[in-house]
């Protein structure tokens, strides 16, 4: 049975199962701390015994007037073998609840525009695309991350 939740900075063992998995890198207890413990990031696990299935990584922006604040979500992924489930809407879902019971005043995420799969489950969840807003642009200080 799939488990969800958002994790706390108790949870520095799946944090780091999360970065091995989808990352395929090591972190020490002092970054997962340092991204557990932060207000502002939301990190969802999906998970089935010991095992990550999925994840979302998310951030809550503040913003400059008294406005309520936003989130970003930067993350949604599935372990493959996990596919086809109904994990991705689930903790799309969650994600959605957290940010409608926090009174946030939008959500954003970018995908590329062939992810037929995530664009259709966007799209089913109520999102929609920005009329004007369709192009994304990087400036990769340190460098282009490596695909």
């Amino acid at each position: 049975m799939i488990e969800y939740r958002f994790l706390d900075n108790k949870d520095t063992e799946w944090f780091r199962k999360i970065v091995r998995k989808f990352r395929q890198q090591e972190v020490t207890d002092e970054k997962a701390l340092s991204l557990l413990s932060d207000p502002n990031i939301q990190i969802q696990l999906a998970s089935c015994g010991g095992d990550v299935c999925g994840y979302t990584l998310s951030y809550r922006l503040p913003r400059l007037d008294m406005g309520a604040d936003m989130m970003a979500i930067y993350h949604c992924f599935v372990e493959e073998k996990y596919r086809r489930q109904g994990i991705a809407e689930t903790m799309m879902r969650n994600l959605l609840d957290y940010c409608k019971k926090n009174s946030l005043h939008y959500v954003s995420l970018i995908t590329q525009t062939d992810n037929d799969a995530a664009n259709s489950l966007y799209h089913k969840l109520g999102g929609q695309l920005h009329p004007k807003n369709r192009n994304v642009y990087y400036w990769y200080i340190t460098g282009k991350p490596q695909i």
